[in-house]
């Protein structure tokens, strides 16, 4: 099997052998780096694909985007050589908005839907959004209120003043998509969607999670687990397994 390259697909694992492709989508400011590991604990049945988004990692040189949706209509064009088989779509926070939209996306292309739609830490895409708004905020301000809302900022990197200057514009792009997103009434979507959140987030609530059940005409399931917005850090091993337990032709 021939793929074209793309560069919205890094350090991933493509096989012509695999019976599924998992789309992983980072949350702000983070790129596919962080799911090159997960090819050690998904089996080969399962191609991982994670999408780097422009300003970041390999891609630093290029412009970030600020739109939710013209993120999504990109990919919706460049992830079409690599829908020859079933997948899964993958988001995290501000990810998972991408993914949901995604999934729409593909759906006008008349592609497939999707085995699973992950949506984590991130309330579901009809509800107000109800923080202060921080993308149009100073600097120092704009990182100060990223680090309480979050807790995903590590005072080391906030300390290195050459890095942050690298790191605000991307920053500041994805807090800008997340925070001007408009969401656009359609019908729901017809893959089941797994909607996974921490018990002590400050970005969302449980009610909130689990209004994304609206979105979809097939299964809904949500789970709590312990953590703040990056629970997944200590419970990575059960998102794993759920995810094993979806690949056709597994036995869950």
């Amino acid at each position: 099997m021939t793929v074209k390259t793309t560069p919205w697909i890094f350090g991933g694992r493509i096989s012509a052998n695999a019976r599924c492709r998992l789309f992983c989508l980072p949350h702000s400011g983070s790129g596919a780096s962080q799911f090159v590991s997960w090819q050690k604990f998904l089996p080969p049945a399962l191609d991982i694909c994670p999408i780097q988004l422009p300003g970041r990692e390999n891609r630093l040189r290029e412009a970030p985007l600020t739109q939710i949706h013209r993120i999504a209509e990109i990919l919706g064009a460049e992830l079409k050589p690599y829908l020859d088989r079933p997948y899964i779509l993958y988001g995290y926070s501000t990810g998972a908005l991408i993914a949901f939209e995604l999934a729409r996306e593909l759906r006008r292309q008349k592609i497939v839907p999707a085995v699973s739609l992950y949506a984590l830490a991130r309330p579901a895409p009809h509800l107000p959004q109800t923080k202060y708004p921080l993308h149009q905020l100073p600097d120092e301000m704009f990182l100060a209120g990223l680090t309480r809302r979050f807790n995903g900022m590590s005072p080391l990197i906030l300390q290195d003043r050459e890095l942050m200057e690298l790191l605000l514009p991307t920053l500041r792009a994805d807090i800008t998509a997340l925070e001007t997103f408009v969401y656009q009434p359609e019908t729901p979507l017809d893959c089941p969607i797994r909607v996974y959140g921490g018990s002590f987030d400050s970005t969302t609530t449980e009610d909130e999670l689990r209004a994304w059940r609206i979105h979809t005409k097939s299964s809904f399931n949500l789970k709590i687990f312990p953590g703040d917005h990056f629970f997944i850090r200590s419970n990575q091993q059960s998102v794993f397994q759920a995810i094993t337990a979806e690949i056709p032709g597994s036995r869950a």
